[in-house]
C-alpha cells in the first residue's frame, strides 16, 4: 500500500471510529482514549494524522455534509422536473432520521457545540448554505420554466430545511408519538399548493 493510501485509510478509519464514539457517548463525554479505543489505534496515532482533537472533529462533520450531499445528489440530481426535484428531497430529508440515525445523532451533537466553536459553526453554516443554495437552483429552473413565480420560492429552501430537520428531532426524541412522514407529505402539499402545482405522484 503506498504510503499516500495508508494515511487515507487511517484518517478514514479514526473519522469513522470517531464517529461511532459521538453517537454512543455524545462529544461532551468523549475522549480521545475512546476514539483510539473503537479505532484500534494508539492516541500516538491519531495525533500524527491530525493536528488535534478540534482538527479531528472537524473532519468528522465535513466528512459526514459529504456523504449526505453525495446521497442527495443520487437521488435528486437525476430527475429533470423541478417539481419531481422538490418532492424527493424532502422525502430525503424526512427519511435521514430513520434511514441514518447515525448522521443525525453526529449533526444534533455538532449543532449543540457549534456556537461554542467559532471555526465549527462556519462549517455547519455553510453546509446549511450549500443545502439551501443547491434547492435554490432547481427552484430557479421552475421560475425559468414558467412554473413558478420568483415571490413564490424566495423562502421555500429555508423553510423546506426548518421543517424537515425539526420533524426529524421531534420524531428521534418521541417516535411513538409523532408521524414525521404524514406532517411531511402534509406540508409537501402545502407547498405545491403555494407554488400552482400538482403532486408528480399519487400518495401510495
Amino acid at each position: 500500500m503506498a504510503k499516500s493510501d495508508t494515511k487515507e485509510w487511517r484518517q478514514e478509519q479514526v473519522i469513522e471510529a470517531t464517529s461511532r464514539c459521538i453517537v454512543e457517548k455524545g462529544l461532551a463525554d468523549m475522549s480521545m482514549k475512546d476514539i483510539a479505543r473503537e479505532a484500534n489505534v494508539s492516541t500516538g496515532i491519531i495525533y500524527h494524522y491530525f493536528k488535534n482533537k478540534e482538527d479531528l472533529l472537524l473532519q468528522v462533520i465535513k466528512r459526514a455534509f459529504q456523504k449526505s450531499h453525495e446521497q442527495v445528489m443520487e437521488t435528486v440530481e437525476t430527475l429533470s422536473s423541478p417539481v419531481e426535484k422538490l418532492e424527493r428531497h424532502l422525502e430525503n430529508i424526512l427519511a435521514v432520521p430513520k434511514e441514518n440515525p447515525d448522521f443525525f445523532v453526529v449533526l444534533l451533537n455538532y449543532l449543540g457545540e457549534a456556537k461554542h466553536h467559532p471555526e465549527l459553526q462556519a462549517i455547519v453554516a455553510k453546509f446549511f448554505r450549500n443545502l439551501r443554495f443547491y434547492v435554490e437552483q432547481y427552484l430557479q429552473e421552475g421560475v425559468e420554466q414558467g412554473l413558478f413565480a420568483p415571490e413564490q420560492v424566495r423562502h421555500l429552501p429555508a423553510l423546506l430545511y426548518s421543517v424537515g430537520l425539526g420533524l426529524g428531532v421531534m420524531w428521534m426524541m418521541d417516535p411513538e408519538s409523532v408521524d414525521a412522514n404524514g406532517a411531511g407529505k402534509l406540508f409537501l402539499q402545502w407547498m405545491l399548493e403555494h407554488l400552482g402545482v400538482g403532486r408528480t405522484e399519487p400518495d401510495a
